[in-house]
């Protein structure tokens, strides 16, 4: 059967991608196990992305951190699944190879005979400091001068180890990588008076830096303050390329 893209993914956040006494995970605090059982119409409801927002006593400011939810990001469009990709995710996976991460080597051998062209080193979210739900790491490929990506999703504690499978995704027409593992997305206090929006760095409403007092108003309209210094808001993530 081919699965959906939004099927697909929910696989992989799903995946049971191990445990081990030093990941640091405890007994359930991997991101498998806080998936577990979880399903499509799950993932579809949650936000497509949320801030929390910290008030510190201390130097009496404020700080958000906002965060992108990979769900959302992965089924917004920017990925499909074609008959090459359909074929690969239902290979039976054994043993890693050496050649691309989280791919057998029968997967190897599909990628070869099909001519796909690896096009980098590979990557990881982690790297950059990304404000994603979950890392990512993968490599992107080529054939026909069409763009695939083969992507794992870390579902373990310590980020060393604990990835899925990987599997094969084609780009959408108009997408390239940096739509894959985009963190843009924005926020607005309840009453829409005070907005603000990341995009690697804080821009304010009138498209200019976010500066402290930007944020200290959108946190004091969002609730946040000294008698309640921690809080979650949603927002929206910007996934259209």
């Amino acid at each position: 059967m081919k699965l959906t893209i939004e099927q697909t993914i929910a696989n992989m956040l799903t995946e049971n991608t191990g445990s081990h006494m030093l990941d640091s995970g405890g007994s359930n605090g991997r991101n498998w196990q806080r998936n577990k059982d979880k399903t499509v119409e799950y993932f579809k409801s949650l936000p497509s992305a949320t801030a929390d927002i910290y008030y510190s006593e201390t130097h009496d400011s404020y700080d958000i951190s906002p965060c992108v939810n990979i769900f959302h990001l992965l089924t917004g469009g920017v990925l499909e699944l074609d008959g090459l990709c359909h074929e690969f995710n239902a290979i039976e996976v054994g043993q890693w190879s050496d050649v691309y991460n989280g791919v057998c080597w029968g997967g190897v051998g599909f990628l070869n005979k099909h001519d796909f062209n690896n096009m980098d080193d590979g990557f990881n979210t982690y790297n950059w400091a990304s404000n994603h739900s979950q890392v990512m790491q993968g490599n992107m490929l080529e054939r026909d001068g069409e763009q695939y990506i083969l992507l794992q999703i870390h579902g373990g504690a310590d980020v060393r180890g604990g990835y899925t499978d990987a599997k094969l995704f084609k780009l959408d027409y108009h997408a390239d990588f940096w739509n894959v593992v985009t963190d843009d997305c924005g926020f607005s206090c309840p009453k829409g008076e005070h907005s603000i929006s990341w995009h690697g760095e804080f821009i304010n409403s009138e498209g200019g830096c976010a500066v402290d007092d930007d944020i200290k108003a959108l946190a004091l309209a969002c609730g946040c303050n000294a008698d309640n210094p921690s809080i979650t808001i949603e927002g929206y993530a910007y996934l259209d390329y």
